[in-house]
């Protein structure tokens, strides 16, 4: 029976075969390189940092021929197909990129496990400035680069360990990026108060149809500078669209010939849910703030006001007199006052009770005078409500050395009404242009626009009592050293 011969003979082979093996593997010492099955981390001894590694990399391909280990976090995967064999791992000084020649490798180095990494044998290079490791190097093109560890060699070099590390990204400004783009390369970093251009909102991330990168400016409300996001058409949320209002973004932080450019790992990197809070846009509902608390906004630069904020007040100045700007105007509350630029000549009278939208207007000093509407729009016209007429706000009564002891400390007059008593005036025998106020205390300047209505008017001799708005000027240094100077509204503030 040669059939069953046969089976018999293959019988005993095979138990041959598997007693041989059984031996074998019984007699084998324990190697301690070889990955734990409970993802545990290896008995490997990290001898590199991430960062010294990369500090060896000197704009040439690198071999690496010592003994070294490095040991980091998975920061990203190829689990959405943002990836393309290539994982990059992060410890606490840098982080870097490997190019495998594996597909799914997710399976095995998932985002959040700890990779160990045997460097000698692989080589270090760069494309387009990114520093990554492989496997060999590739010499028939013009330029040798470094290409993935064979795929049958990647678990020779590559050995997992811990689990569930749950990677945290670094908070960054791209203005920090920018600024030193070889030290955050490779980093797994969190952008604030992003958002991507209103042109390119309810764009798809890239095109899925065609297979094609999408690539798509990101900015931040502080700074200037931006970053592209660069999305493979390859991804599974390639068809998702961009999200149209303002947060947060994670994602691998990379460069290409000097372009920053950031890269998810998936959709949920992305949080930018607020419409109104894009950078710019007026948030929150409308709501009164004390024009105090409007001035404390100001914290030395000009900026806009984004709060959807208004201020109600009584108009102090008097636009009759025309001792100011006829776009300018003076409005004070209980707890201080404050100059409003308009975009045109108002028609608000001394003595108005009035809001004014400030919600959206630039709010900064012009020649040391703190303003609403500062550059260019100016408060529109239309911002501003006469809630009533015929309002007063009483001069509060001080002396010069009190006025100028504030503005050297903290300005916070300014812009309010004063008056000071037991005083005289000289310099000039009219109202036009500076001339001194001078009572027991100090001496400080009355400032009158020569088209003021009163410009011609004498000054009166002896002592009277001074009633006028605070302001400032950048430049008025002679007599006395100060910047204060106070505004007449008409020539009944001379009593």
């Amino acid at each position: 029976m040669i059939t069953s011969t046969h089976v018999r003979t293959g019988k005993l082979l095979l138990l041959l075969m598997t007693l041989t093996i059984t031996l074998v593997t019984s007699c084998r010492k324990d190697d301690f390189d070889e990955p734990p099955m409970n993802g545990e981390d290896p008995n490997l001894n990290v001898n590199m940092t991430i960062d010294s590694l990369k500090s060896y990399y000197l704009g040439n391909i690198l071999k690496i021929d010592s003994n070294w280990i490095i040991a980091g976090v998975v920061t990203a995967d190829d689990k959405s197909g943002n990836f393309y064999k290539t994982i990059v791992l992060e410890d606490n000084t840098a982080g870097i990129s490997i190019r495998l020649d594996l597909s799914n490798y997710n399976v095995d180095y998932p985002i959040g496990r700890r990779v160990f990494v045997k460097l000698k044998g692989l080589y270090m290079g760069d494309y387009g400035d990114l520093i990554q490791l492989g496997g060999w190097v590739d010499s028939t093109g013009t330029t040798p680069s470094v290409e993935p560890i064979p795929m049958s060699l990647v678990s020779d070099y590559l050995i997992g360990g811990s689990y569930n590390l749950n990677p945290q990204p670094a908070s960054v400004n791209i203005s920090d990026v920018a600024a030193n783009i070889l030290k955050w390369q490779n980093r797994f970093i969190e952008l604030d108060s992003a958002e991507f251009l209103v042109s390119d909102t309810g764009k798809t991330f890239a095109d899925a149809v065609a297979l094609t990168y999408g690539e798509y400016d990101i900015k931040q409300c502080t700074g200037s500078s931006s970053i592209l996001l660069r999305t493979s058409g390859y991804s599974n949320f390639a068809s998702k669209t961009l999200p149209g209002g303002n947060g947060r973004i994670r994602g691998i932080c990379t460069v290409y010939n000097g372009t920053l450019q950031l890269i998810i790992r998936d959709e949920n990197d992305v949080d930018m849910p607020n419409v109104q809070a894009r950078c710019g846009a007026i948030i929150g509902q409308p709501s009164r703030v004390d024009i105090s608390a409007l001035r404390n906004l100001y914290q030395g630069s000009t900026f806009t006001i984004t709060n959807n904020y208004y201020i109600t007040g009584v108009i102090i100045s008097d636009r009759n007199g025309a001792n100011l700007n006829s776009k300018n105007v003076f409005v004070q509350d209980a707890t201080g006052g404050v100059c409003v630029r308009f975009a045109a000549n108002h028609t608000l009278n001394l003595g108005d009770s009035v809001k004014i939208d400030v919600a959206g207007q630039s709010f900064g000093e012009y020649l040391g005078l703190l303003q609403v509407g500062t550059s260019t729009p100016s408060v529109p016209l239309v911002n501003a409500t006469v809630l009533a007429t015929g309002k007063t706000i009483a001069p509060q009564v001080v002396t010069v050395a009190d006025i100028l002891a504030n503005m050297a400390a903290n300005d916070t007059w300014e812009s309010s009404l004063f008056k000071i008593n037991n005083a005289t005036l000289s310099g000039s025998a009219t109202f036009a242009g500076s001339i001194q106020i001078t009572d027991a205390t100090g001496v400080m300047t009355v400032y009158t626009s020569s088209a003021a209505g009163f410009a011609t008017t004498t000054v009166p001799s002896g002592t009277v009592s001074v009633t006028a708005i605070l302001s400032d000027y950048t430049g008025t240094v002679t007599p006395p050293n100060t910047n204060a100077q106070l505004l007449l509204r008409n020539a009944g503030d001379v009593q």
